[in-house]
């Protein structure tokens, strides 16, 4: 196997164990929430500890990186997200949040350890594909989680054997990218070393030129929306339109997988029209319809309607992200790749926390979701016109 496949194939299965992770607990929130006495908005606090812990990792982790190598750091945070997901699995809402920050403080640094092993080995050329490639590792985790936690759930007649079990399969991910990593992690600089003023390089670095300061901030949008996306469409459609969980588990899966072919064609999209932001702009501008449309759903609609809008919407708001990276990687200073993207997902991150809070709070101001939507509708198309409207920078 090439080393260009290798590092595809090690980096996709790391992400998409790491985001199955993170997303659940969100895909059995319902069980989860009766268990613990609680309604379930109080995903919203879990994802927003999950991000707390993943915005400051990721800084971080641009600086572990160079020092320890991408691989070398990801097995290190699949096992942290094993024993994040065991602590999730205790029916206490404060343990589940130390274990919701644990699986934060695990997914920060993959992201950045990923971009800097396919910077290193990737033609700059394809970038846009191979990274929005390898990006639909994201949705794909999500799906995973989607079609296996609920089922497994209900079998055992035990919301905890959905963390148990994802817990499992992370450690086995880390046991088996072992035997690549020194082949991947063959560009390491055994001088660096990891202190607060690299951490406040990275950030100096991202704020301070244009192109990277302009990614944090439509990552931070985009990002929360697709965190409030996640966290929300099964509790949305068991409370508000009645529908079965497994249903329910099903859509999230459908925008999953609509993630992953979004990835798809607008890495190819933005290299074949040599503009990332014109492709974020008509991204946005989508979110904004397909959110809209999320809110008309009553419980007479279709199944195939309800899973062909989700699949629409995971298209659109899951299927940025691998532009956005590629193109943070390209505009980044020589060597930087890791360092830069570590700084903007700290943005991307902070839009994970504070998004899907906001709409956790409206939908207790409301009583429904519905609201929920349509103000993360306007948001998105707020930034899709201001992308649309602003200059690609020379760079």
């Amino acid at each position: 196997m090439s080393v260009v496949h290798l590092a595809l194939v090690s980096t996709m299965s790391i992400q998409s164990v790491a985001t199955a992770s993170t997303v659940t607990l969100s895909a059995i929130a319902p069980l989860v929430a009766a268990a613990i006495g609680m309604p379930s908005s109080f995903i919203g606090t879990y994802v927003c500890f999950i991000y707390i812990g993943a915005a400051f990792a990721a800084v971080a982790g641009g600086t572990m990186v160079t020092r320890y190598g991408g691989i070398h750091v990801s097995q290190g945070c699949l096992i942290l997200a094993a024993i994040g997901l065991i602590l999730s699995s205790v029916a206490n809402f404060w343990c589940i949040c130390a274990g919701a920050l644990l699986l934060g403080l695990s997914y920060g640094p993959i992201t950045p350890a990923s971009s800097d092993i396919l910077a290193h080995t990737v033609p700059k050329e394809k970038m846009g594909f191979v990274f929005s490639l390898k990006q639909t590792a994201v949705p794909l985790g999500s799906a995973l989680a989607g079609f296996i936690v609920p089922s497994v759930a209900l079998w055992a007649d035990d919301w905890q054997a959905g963390p148990h079990t994802m817990a499992v399969i992370a450690l086995c991910v880390a046991l088996v990218v072992l035997y690549h990593r020194n082949r991947l992690d063959d560009h390491v600089d055994p001088q660096s070393r990891f202190s607060i003023h690299t951490v406040l390089n990275a950030l100096r670095l991202v704020t301070t030129q244009s192109g990277l300061r302009r990614m944090s901030i439509v990552s931070f949008v985009y990002n929360g929306t697709q965190m409030c996306v996640f966290s929300y469409i099964v509790s949305f459609m068991v409370e508000d339109i009645s529908i079965p969980i497994v249903l329910a588990g099903m859509a999230l899966s459908a925008a999953s997988i609509g993630g992953m072919c979004g990835r798809l064609f607008w890495g190819i999209f933005a290299d074949r029209i040599h503009s990332p932001r014109i492709t974020l702009s008509i991204l946005g501008f989508l979110m904004a319809a397909m959110l809209v449309a999320v809110g008309f759903f009553t419980p007479a609609t279709s199944t195939f309607l309800l899973l062909a809008v989700c699949f629409c919407l995971g298209a659109s708001a899951i299927g940025w992200n691998g532009v956005y990276l590629a193109h943070v990687a390209r505009i980044a200073p020589e060597g930087k790749a890791g360092v830069a993207t570590g700084g903007t997902l700290f943005f991307t991150f902070a839009g994970a926390i504070f998004l899907p809070l906001i709409f956790g709070f409206i939908h207790n101001v409301f009583n429904h979701y519905f609201e929920s939507f349509y103000a993360t509708a306007a948001l998105c198309a707020l930034i899709a016109l201001w992308l649309a409207l602003s200059k690609t920078p020379k760079h």
